[in-house]
């Protein structure tokens, strides 16, 4: 979907995609709803400028809900609300059809389409109803109606009034204006009239904003704030995602008047926040997102919330006892600092967009390693395994493997696992990933830089490091990327490096990973016949069973030093190991 700019309007650069002009039939005009004699905005000034283009779906959609209007409820309004708005104007997609109606529920509204439906023997329209429910902070009953493959969200016009110490307000049937300014923004606030095909600005600002790129709430920034805190985030959120800047009121607001982060500890759910927080740090700019958490103090709110209530309400279970049982971290300016720098770093070295998972675990390895492992500009031969005896595979592989076991059980991954469950109310799998992540940067094997012999200690790193690429192999962009940008940060003395010799470094270890996945994967005899856990369980005895995994991948290692050699050359490689693993 795409927006109509007649005449000569241009959005500003911050917009990610220019509207771009093109002739439908389906073409709205805009207005705004300001009745008064005072000089013309400049949402009024581009009235004749601006206009809504309609996809032929969403004409023939909107002529459908018209029609059921006039059949069944002629006095009610129909308007289109919200982000769907926003996002034609931008010139960007949307599914996202919310209708609002001012004088009906969205459910009877439904009812009106199946009854039309059912009464002309044509197919129904699957409908759902969510019910108001303050406990999962649904505030507001929306009937959910499928009709041709397009759904639409119908809910009635309102205006909330709340309580000191809930976010749940009480709901009541409003007109346009009053609906528009108890939304969390003004760019939010735009509606698009089915009757008329006119968006309708009725805070006199949503279209300006959106022209000028500014994120602003219809009123006062405290005030509303106050009776919905959760809106800080989203307004940090869409900052974020539109390129968008923060109105100074706003900022303000937010910086001055800290019994807001109060009330958000009170009255929005973890959930809540950690979906927020989660769409940041997962959206167009997740750097800019953790500057603003931590320009405006949130991130103790955010990861270590360990006062006050964490739901709305006392019928929470967790506001008494929310079952974390670590102590809090402290978000130090260090911490803060470094872990800016990695997910900084980390946004710059992605073509692509960054998960959640990802520039959390960025922002982590800060939080949780004090001290990131040293990572060396390398050549990354091919042959990089030849000369390698069997006695050093056995000793670099066993050093390896008792190291790593030593970091990971200190680093214990279930603090992250579960921080992250219970502050943010994120599934386990994205917290293990987090955590995988992080072990992975916390692992990763140092070259001894003083030593009396240089070449075995190189031998040792490049055999650990293949165990290392082996071992973390479904987290070695992320891993490698904070690794490579550790380095360069100079809390620890590092060499600084430039960003071309950070991008150029990262590019040759990802190769090297590469190189080894895809070696592995080539279709070698010594790949075919790889040694299996029953074999290798027989060959140690009884009792050996917490070995095998250790012997295993010793042998992976031989396998890759020596692909020629035979079954019964790496049996007798195992029975040399045996011993060695059972000290």
């Amino acid at each position: 979907m795409r927006s109509l700019l007649t005449r000569r309007v241009r959005l500003r650069r911050n917009f990610h995609r220019p509207p771009i002009g093109h002739s439908i039939s389906s073409v709205s005009t805009f207005s705004t709803s300001s009745n008064h004699t005072s000089p013309p905005s400049i949402s009024d000034k581009i009235a004749s400028e601006l206009s809504i283009s309609l996809t032929p779906a969403e004409d023939s959609l909107f002529s459908f809900l018209e029609y059921i209007q006039r059949l069944y409820a002629p006095e009610t309004q129909l308007r289109v609300a919200g982000g769907w708005v926003r996002d034609k104007l931008r010139g960007a997609e949307s599914e996202d059809i919310d209708i609002a109606l001012d004088n009906l529920m969205g459910a009877k509204f439904a009812w009106y389409i199946t009854k039309f439906q059912r009464d002309r023997k044509l197919p129904p329209s699957s409908v759902g109803v969510v019910k108001a429910n303050s406990d999962k902070s649904k505030h507001l009953e929306v009937a959910t109606v499928t009709i041709d493959g397009s759904t639409v969200d119908l809910v009635h016009l309102r205006a909330e009034e709340y309580s000191q110490d809930s976010r749940v307000p009480e709901v009541k049937f409003a007109t346009p204006a009053d609906d528009a300014s108890r939304r969390d923004l003004t760019i939010n606030a735009l509606f698009f009239n089915l009757h008329t095909r006119q968006v309708e600005d009725f805070t006199g600002k949503g279209v300006e904003d959106l022209i000028k790129g500014v994120i602003r709430t219809p009123r006062e920034p405290v005030q509303t704030f106050l009776d919905d805190p959760l809106r800080v985030l989203r307004a940090l959120r869409f900052a974020c995602e539109f390129g968008f800047t923060l109105d100074p009121a706003l900022e303000r607001a937010v910086l001055d008047q800290r019994e807001i982060v109060g009330a958000m500890r009170r009255k929005v759910s973890r959930e809540r926040i950690g979906i927020e927080v989660r769409k940041m740090l997962s959206g167009n700019d997740p750097a800019r997102a953790f500057g603003f958490l931590r320009k405006f103090d949130l991130l103790e709110l955010v990861f270590n919330d360990s006062a006050g209530k964490l739901g709305e309400g006392e019928e929470y279970d967790e506001v008494h006892d929310n079952g974390f049982k670590y102590p809090p971290r402290e978000w130090t300016e260090s911490i803060q600092e470094r872990a800016s720098h990695y997910l900084d770093y980390l946004q710059h070295g992605r073509k692509c967009g960054i998960s959640n998972v990802e520039s959390t675990a960025a922002i982590f390895t800060a939080l949780f390693l004090s001290r990131v492992p040293v990572i060396m500009p390398d050549d990354h031969v091919r042959d990089e395994f030849d000369g390698v005896s069997e006695q050093e595979i056995v000793e670099s592989s066993l050093e390896f493997l008792d190291q790593r076991e030593t970091i990971v059980a200190a680093l214990d991954a279930i603090e992250i696992v579960e921080m992250l469950k219970v502050h943010v109310k994120w599934p386990k799998p994205a917290g293990k990933r987090v955590a995988l992540i992080i072990e992975a940067i916390a692992t990763y094997p140092e070259t001894q830089q003083k030593t009396t012999d240089p070449v075995s200690a190189s031998v040792k790193h490049r055999v650990k490091r293949f165990m290392w690429m082996t071992q973390y192999h479904s987290v070695l962009v992320p891993a490698l990327t904070t690794l490579v940008s550790a380095r360069s940060f100079d809390s620890n003395g590092a060499t600084q490096m430039t960003v071309e010799e950070q991008d150029a470094m990262l590019k040759a270890y990802l190769d090297m990973a590469s190189w080894y996945a895809s070696d592995m994967h080539k279709d070698k005899p010594s790949r075919r016949r790889r040694l299996d856990g029953k074999t290798v369980q027989t060959r140690l005895g009884p009792g050996a069973s917490t070995n095998i995994a250790r012997a295993l991948r010793v042998l992976h290692v031989w396998e890759q030093v020596y692909p020629q050699k035979s079954v019964e050359d790496e049996l007798a490689f195992l029975d040399q190991l045996v011993p060695q693993l059972r000290h």
